[in-house]
């Protein structure tokens, strides 16, 4: 008997011999085709129980994070993040275009840069006194596809 398929070609062995890390880009890029296949392939995985875990953050001796603290450290980068919290948007949809310009496809490609972005992100606000206020999608024409949206304290 055939194992059942799922949208991508994968099946339940396929899926089992993959890494964590890949489960879970599997995983992620199954959610974000927000259709009835896609969900079908995240039910699978989450089902199947088998670990998923979500990409760490760029090493410190990584020349492209430092490149990004770099930029977080700007004062438009800064000021981008604040006001993509009072336009109601994760604070990382106001740096996502600056990281998306400076590196291009290694940000757009990379889990553990959008990470580190996100990363970033939050010690920024944390730093100017905003507290965590749940999770959010952003728009699709942003690279990352969702962030933590803040509020003031």
């Amino acid at each position: 008997m055939e194992e059942e398929r799922f949208i991508g070609g994968w099946t339940r062995s396929k899926l089992t011999a993959r890494t964590p890390e890949e489960r879970y880009a599997i995983w992620k890029r199954a959610k974000s085709l927000r259709t009835a296949d896609g969900n079908q392939l995240a039910r699978e995985i989450e089902m199947l129980g088998l670990p998923y875990a979500e990409p760490g953050l760029l090493a410190e001796a990584d020349p492209m994070r430092g490149e990004m603290a770099a930029i977080m450290a700007r004062p438009e980068a800064r000021s981008a993040c604040i006001e993509a919290t009072l336009d109601g948007l994760p604070a990382i949809a106001g740096v996502d275009p600056l990281f998306h310009e400076a590196f291009g496809p290694a940000y757009r490609r990379s889990d553990e840069a959008i990470a580190t972005a996100n990363a970033l992100v939050a010690a920024l606000m944390g730093e100017r006194g905003y507290v965590e206020a749940g999770r959010k999608d952003l728009p699709s024409r942003y690279v990352a596809r969702s962030g933590l949206f803040w509020k003031r304290k």
